[in-house]
């Protein structure tokens, strides 16, 4: 017995150790791929016009409602699928297995890409006048969502069994391949509509990538003709198209209404501070592909007290990095951008705010997606996005494009907690801490307070910064020892 206890101890290290890795190396290998883009957002923001901007950033608003749709959201249902099916090493029926479920629901996507091409080639005229986009536009609008649906579809994949190596690998293609066919494009062909060089460029490079996937997914494993497999995908991801919409509304549509009811330069410079968002969401999407898989083998050996401990820390630790880069956000602004941009400050403190509760949503959602409830994570979604279409168009008419961003802040702290009373409904209990929760929550709501009282005093800010990096990290090290756990085990 005492063998068995030893041995069992043993192996939950050897896991620990793995997901450790796997988050470290998800975040730094996401941070690596992220930098590649902020190198190039002085470039990019230098070589087109704010109207340029506001028009490409607004194809990957359009984009990414059409990337929902496109993929039937399929990717959600892998985690649960994995579980559901199992693999052939695993004594799993082959052709019936996990990884033959992945490769047909690539069939779904492409059946789907072929329906979106021929409907927007049929109803054109009336998307262009509608989307303000020309058809070819519209074509590698359809294009870019087939690549990004598929892409998505590997990295879950590949987040499942914590093989981020591979996911750097794939996403690191795709970011090269994007940013030198954009910049051959606009400097050599698209001199005067310099933001059609920038779509076609994106769009060329993950169409590209997704095609290699599709031919690994293939190669592992065949398609499999019993279509009862996709059909339970489906069921599983239909209530989550409503939800991933939603969530666009969220995180794009305040963009997309900046545009209608201001201008392209209003839009291109909001859609600017987005990139300081895209710090915290790139740490949060990185960690997320460990958390998610976790948390399922924990909540699958009704492992509660592991899970109310560590949502704690991870959403303790995320907080105190979200305000550390909302009282740098200044500094991080001028540097990435030209003085025609510099407005965004102004907007980015709230828009990170934001993206801390969009970040804490993953959090509760998880006991969501474990239950298959996906018909509770739309409703409470839905309503949040239409709260945030409300007071966007209340507040944006009112006070200007700045306003969208507190708006969208509050609406999606209203999103977390939406989620999080679904999530109590669902288990029967509270699984996480709601001192921890609350305090969090408090917690971000002062930093953008104290960071507007601060914007114009950067010596203040950068101490308020150290003093939040110096106590976390001490307090991490008494507690997890993460640094010297993942220093130990390269060495």
């Amino acid at each position: 017995m005492e063998n068995m206890g030893t041995n069992d101890k043993t192996r939950e290290k050897k896991v620990g150790n793995r997901v450790l890795k796997a988050g470290i190396g998800y975040t730094i290998g996401n941070y690596l791929l992220k930098g590649l883009s902020f190198f190039t957002i002085p470039i990019f923001t230098r070589l087109l016009t704010t109207q340029d901007y506001g028009k490409y950033n607004v194809f990957l608003s359009y984009e990414n409602i059409i990337f929902v749709l496109i993929g039937f959201a399929i990717h959600s249902s892998y985690k649960n699928a994995r579980y559901r099916y199992g693999l052939a090493s695993e004594g799993a029926e082959k052709g019936k297995d996990y990884h033959s479920y992945v490769s047909t629901t690539i069939c779904l996507v492409l059946c789907s890409t072929a329906g979106w091409l021929l409907a927007v080639n049929i109803f054109g005229d009336a998307l262009e006048n509608f989307l303000q986009l020309d058809k070819v536009c519209l074509n590698l609008l359809v294009l870019y969502a087939f690549g990004n649906a598929v892409m998505t579809c590997y990295n879950t994949d590949a987040g499942i069994d914590y093989r981020y190596q591979k996911f750097i690998k794939v996403s690191g293609i795709n970011a090269i391949l994007n940013i030198l066919l954009s910049l051959f494009l606009i400097v050599f062909v698209f001199q005067k509509d310099k933001y059609i060089g920038r779509i076609l460029g994106s769009t060329i490079a993950i169409v590209v990538v997704a095609v290699n996937i599709i031919i690994e997914f293939w190669k592992r494993e065949k398609p499999c003709k019993d279509l009862s497999l996709l059909k339970w995908g489906v069921k599983y991801s239909i209530p989550i198209i409503p939800h991933g919409l939603s969530q666009i509304v969220l995180n794009q549509f305040d963009r997309i209404m900046i545009m209608k009811m201001g201008t392209d330069e209003n839009a291109g410079i909001y859609s600017f501070a987005y990139n300081i968002y895209a710090i915290v969401q790139v740490t949060a999407n990185s960690l997320d592909s460990v958390w998610g898989p976790w948390f399922y083998q924990k909540r699958k050996d009704n492992d509660l007290f592991s899970i109310k401990k560590y949502s704690g820390y991870y959403a303790s630790y995320m907080a105190l990095f979200s305000s550390a880069i909302i009282f740098m956000a200044p500094e991080i602004v001028k540097i990435l951008a030209s003085e025609n941009y510099w407005d965004a400050i102004y907007s980015v403190i709230p828009i990170v705010a934001g993206g801390y509760f969009a970040f804490l949503y993953t959090i509760p959602s998880c006991v969501e997606y474990y239950y298959g409830k996906t018909q509770y994570i739309a409703s409470g979604t839905i309503m949040a996005a239409i709260v945030n279409i409300i007071l966007n168009f209340v507040f944006i008419k009112k006070y200007g494009y700045i306003a969208a961003a507190y708006t969208t802040s509050a609406t999606y702290f209203l999103y977390f907690l939406l989620h999080y009373l679904i999530a109590i409904k669902v288990e029967g209990k509270i699984l996480f801490s709601n001192k921890v929760m609350l305090g969090c929550s408090a917690g971000i709501f002062s930093a953008v307070i104290l960071g507007n009282i601060l914007i114009d005093h950067i010596i203040l800010r950068i101490l308020v910064v150290l003093l939040l990096c110096g106590a976390g990290l001490i307090h991490e090290e008494k507690t997890l020892g993460i640094l010297k756990r993942f220093w130990r085990s390269n060495r």
